[in-house]
């Protein structure tokens, strides 16, 4: 009867192998260790030391196959602890019972380890506390079955504890509730200081965000069949950014209703992305150029009304913006254009100059122990930071040629733009929630918790504030804006590694505003 069921259980073995398509050494293992247990009823020791060296095989092929950590790979590990158990049942002595027990043991451990990492990392909790019972009572068996002696008992033991412990540990250490996936909560975990105790947190708030930029794209975005880029603002549509009504007029730009004609007004059209479209979170969050044009009207007493016009667009670039140019820029008849660009615009400046983003960071993964899986996301952040160093992805700036990047071109087109149809120009440099002063731990804080390289984005953006302030010097025709006072660096004000918290916008308009009010007193009063 026990020889029936150990072949029955043997077939269920090879089946399953087949099914899931072991790699061939598996397969090999497997097998060697069939004909050693099929051996051992006659020639004990040999059929033993074959099927070790089928084990061996078997766990070398799948390390080397890397079959990563599923269900049925447990399952096909259990029901060999089950064949190599009826093995050890029909043996005589004692010794050899004792032996073929200690193989049963690994088959068991094997087995329990990964389910354990199965639940782990698929991040599946009852089958991962599952697993954990499972080891544990594997442990306890290896306990009962074996003499250790007092130094292997110390070891079993601290292990048993260990397994015992650590969800205690966590249970208690873990927040009282898992962060809900709501606005009012969610928006508390942006900022370094808020959520580096919490990288979960901040990896639940990164996902909600992005879902509600997708939701609000399928609001306002619709296809432009005239433009190199495959989208544009859909006039007339309104959408919602987590708590932020977002509108666009009729005219496909952010913001309240405008006429075509001027109308006596002195007209600045702000172009950039998102971060000039604004990432706006809360009902009374205001983007860049709106702030702006109440700074305006409430500092500078002028005898002309000032209208800011909002005419960023989310993933935009530079190039986009000088496609708009002749169709829905230049028809509104501009008196200033600011142009406020950057992190979507970094792939044009060439990898010669400086590398505008590294390898992908790791990004904090959720598992059912949140201790271990901070021990995983810093272990993963040590290992990328150690691979990077030995890439040597630090470039020398002493040779970089920033004017000579196409960057530098484009906005050299703008500048000719502006200047053959008399419009004032701005350009301002980018400013991020780190720069190359940070604090390296908040550096890694924003390169692990998201899709952007800070690394790269903080040399591509040196770079990219060289241009624009060479550009405006051989230019002074053109009005040049340093936003980074109070900004540049200030993650507080930054709701990720580029877009603004409120204060943030209204920051940045701040310095817009310093930069360009000598402009504007003297264009408002002289021009009709």
């Amino acid at each position: 009867m026990q020889r029936l069921l150990q072949t029955l259980l043997l077939g269920c073995i090879l089946l399953l192998a087949l099914w899931v398509r072991l790699p061939a050494v598996m397969l090999a293992g497997f097998g060697l260790a069939a004909v050693g247990m099929i051996a051992s009823s006659r020639l004990a020791g040999a059929g033993l030391a074959l099927f070790w060296i089928g084990s061996l095989a078997a766990f070398v092929g799948g390390v080397l196959g890397q079959i990563g950590w599923e269900f049925y790979y447990a399952v096909l590990a259990g029901l060999m602890a089950g064949t190599v158990w009826l093995t050890s049942r029909r043996a005589i002595e004692e010794l050899w019972r004792v032996r073929w027990n200690a193989a049963v043991m690994a088959w068991l451990l094997c087995a329990a380890l990964l389910w354990l990492g199965a639940g782990y990392f698929q991040n599946q909790r009852d089958a991962f506390y599952a697993g954990l019972v499972a080891m544990v009572a594997v442990l306890v068996l290896a306990r009962l079955w074996f003499r250790w002696g007092a130094p292997g008992a110390q070891v079993v033991n601290t292990l048993i504890l260990l397994l015992v412990g650590l969800p205690v540990a966590d249970l208690a250490l873990r927040p009282q509730s898992r962060l809900a996936v709501r606005p009012e909560t969610c928006r508390l975990y942006y900022s370094y200081a808020a959520a580096k105790g919490d990288p979960a947190a901040f990896a639940r708030w990164e996902e909600y965000y992005t879902s509600q930029f997708d939701q609000l794209g399928l609001e306002v975005f619709t296809t432009a069949p005239h433009s190199i880029h495959p989208f544009r603002l859909r006039p007339g549509s309104h959408g919602m950014m987590v708590n932020c009504p977002i509108s666009i007029n009729s005219l496909g730009f952010r913001g309240p209703e405008i006429s075509p004609a001027k109308d006596g007004v002195y007209r600045i059209i702000a172009v950039g992305e998102s971060t000039t479209f604004g990432m706006t979170i809360q009902p009374e969050d205001k983007p860049w150029p709106e702030v702006l044009e109440q700074i305006i009207g409430q500092r500078l007493k002028t005898r002309r009304p000032v209208q800011v016009i909002n005419a960023g667009v989310p993933a935009y670039t530079i190039n986009d913006a000088l496609d708009r140019l002749p169709r829905e820029i230049l028809p509104l008849k501009p008196d200033m254009i600011i142009c406020y660009h950057g992190a979507n615009g970094f792939s044009l400046i060439d990898s010669s100059v400086l590398p505008p983003l590294g390898a992908r960071p790791p990004v904090y993964q959720e598992r059912p122990i949140k201790l271990a899986a901070d021990a995983e996301h810093r272990l993963r952040l040590l290992l990328f930071r150690y691979r990077a160093q030995r890439r040597n992805v630090s470039a020398n700036s002493n040779t970089a040629r920033p004017l000579e990047t196409k960057y530098a071109a484009a906005y050299r087109q703008l500048i000719q733009c502006a200047s053959a149809n008399g419009i004032r120009l701005a350009l301002a440099n980018f400013s991020m929630a780190v720069n190359q002063a940070s604090n390296p731990k908040v550096i890694d804080f924003y390169n692990g918790g998201g899709a952007r390289a800070a690394y790269g984005f903080i040399r591509a953006n040196a770079v990219h504030s060289l241009i624009v302030s060479q550009l405006a010097a051989e230019h002074p025709e053109v009005c040049f804006v340093d936003t980074h006072p109070h900004l540049d660096g200030d993650h507080e004000k930054f709701i990720d590694l580029i877009h603004f918290t409120g204060a943030g916008d209204r920051q940045l308009a701040e310095n817009i505003f310093t930069a360009i009010r000598s402009v504007l007193e003297h264009d408002v009063e002289t021009r009709k």
